[in-house]
């Protein structure tokens, strides 16, 4: 039979994870020996607070980043398809969103191996629970484009779709341009729309901005290098008078 794939979550700061996982996530870590990483030296840090040095030592890290070929995939199943028990591990939060394990989840079920997803943090959910902009429809956009031009072209869409869907529109950006994307939604969003930032969560420089386009102009917040997680509610459009139908107000001047 084909072992499991378990998506193994991690703290998204620098937390213990031995007090931020459920101790189901941490039994079953303790029994794998076969893990797929994005990196080695960040994941064997996380995985010596979670099981004994010498199970870490009997273990094989492999790698898995946005720079493996498909071709490489069948390779990481190999464990999976012998009878043993593997996992994907995490970067940070919850693994296979906005993340390349998702290829190899992907590639397990056509190969009929079971996934098993694991309880864990995600900050794209924990930003939505508290910037307070409600979680009953939105949207994770991942990366928009990294050129002026893009990212705001992006924005613009992005509240046009907040506006129209009644939506909350999430996405992440690569830390060191987390203050041009602040300064690009602050000058192309409309005034009244909702923008936010959920800066560093579940660290110590933790905080959550929180206010109008309007607002983000006068005074822009400094992110700097912090992982973030950006937000944005529009207002809906004004409802339109359909052709041909007076209002009350038009009315009058007849």
């Amino acid at each position: 039979m084909n072992g499991i794939l378990y998506l193994v979550p991690v703290p998204i700061g620098d937390g213990d994870p031995r007090d931020e996982l459920a101790p189901r996530v941490v039994r079953i870590v303790n029994d794998i020996r076969d893990f797929i990483v994005e990196n080695e030296r960040s994941a064997r840090r996380v995985l010596s607070r979670m099981m004994p040095q010498a199970a870490l030592d009997a273990s094989t890290l492999s790698i898995l980043d946005e720079h493996t070929k498909p071709e490489a995939l069948a390779g990481l199943l190999a464990p999976l398809l012998a009878g043993r028990n593997a996992a994907i591990v995490s970067e940070a939060g919850s693994p296979c969103v906005a993340d390349p394990g998702a290829a190899l989840v992907a590639a397990a079920s056509r190969a009929g191996i079971r996934s098993i997803p694991l309880p864990g943090p995600s900050a794209i959910l924990m930003a939505i629970m508290a910037t307070g902009l409600g979680g009953q429809r939105f949207t994770f956009r991942g990366y928009l484009p990294p050129d002026t031009a893009g990212r705001e072209n992006a924005l613009r869409e992005l509240e046009l779709r907040s506006a129209q869907e009644g939506s909350t529109q999430a996405y992440i950006e690569t830390p060191y341009r987390n203050d041009s994307m602040a300064q690009s939604a602050a000058k192309v969003l409309r005034s009244d729309t909702l923008f936010c930032a959920a800066i560093g969560l579940s660290s110590p420089q933790e905080r959550i901005v929180r206010m109008e386009a309007a607002a983000w102009r006068k005074v822009t917040p400094a992110i700097g290098k912090i992982p973030t997680v950006f937000l944005l509610l529009a207002a809906p459009p004004p409802a339109q008078t359909p052709p041909g139908r007076l209002t009350k107000r038009d009315s009058r001047l007849h």
